[in-house]
């Protein structure tokens, strides 16, 4: 069936993207083409250079709106101000949540599990995974301080790496129970 050309009636961008950022998720930037944008937006390929311009263009706003949500999931648990052990488990069961979701399978998190790989041989990516790395450490530093983690910054890379190696993990295929036994043990040295 023939695509019609332009956007469809009711185009909404933040679908379209969510939809992109799942793609590139589960595939990575190399091994999603243009034909597999197109159809997981639902847009022609015209239609999503003229939204969101190249592929690379469409990528970096995948990571730009992962930064984004993950900045308001940081606000939430900020307004929280859970105890700490109630904290470290609330982060820790819902990233085993989140890294367990995908198109096909468990498909981690876009920016450790697709933008490391891309980062090496390119600067924008590198710069957007650098920044995203950066809010992550600066932002759970300062929710572990409001916690009374006596080391919060030591802590908050801890608490982040062991989430990134949660994130390679779950696309490797470790059951969650293994995955829940890795928090845990993060979670003893933490609390």
């Amino acid at each position: 069936m023939k695509r019609p050309r332009g956007r469809p009636r009711g185009f909404d961008p933040e679908e379209a993207l969510k939809a992109a950022s799942e793609r590139f998720r589960t595939f990575g930037y190399a091994a999603t083409s243009l034909d597999d944008l197109a159809a997981a937006t639902g847009l022609a390929r015209p239609s999503l250079y003229a939204a969101f311009g190249d592929k690379k263009a469409l990528y970096l706003a995948a990571l730009a709106r992962t930064h984004r949500r993950l900045e308001a999931t940081f606000d939430a648990l900020e307004a929280a101000a859970l105890p700490r052990a109630a904290l470290l488990k609330t982060i820790f069961a819902s990233t085993i949540d989140l890294y367990l979701t995908g198109e096909i399978g468990p498909a981690g998190c876009i920016a450790v599990s697709t933008a490391s790989a891309e980062a090496v041989a390119d600067p924008e990516i590198r710069a957007a995974l650098h920044g995203f790395l950066a809010m992550e450490d600066s932002r759970m530093a300062r929710i572990l301080a409001a916690s009374g983690v006596a080391r919060p910054e030591a802590a908050a890379r801890i608490l982040m790496s062991v989430t990134h190696s949660l994130a390679v993990r779950t696309r490797a295929g470790t059951p969650r129970a293994d995955l829940e036994a890795i928090a845990a043990d993060c979670i003893a040295l933490l609390a």
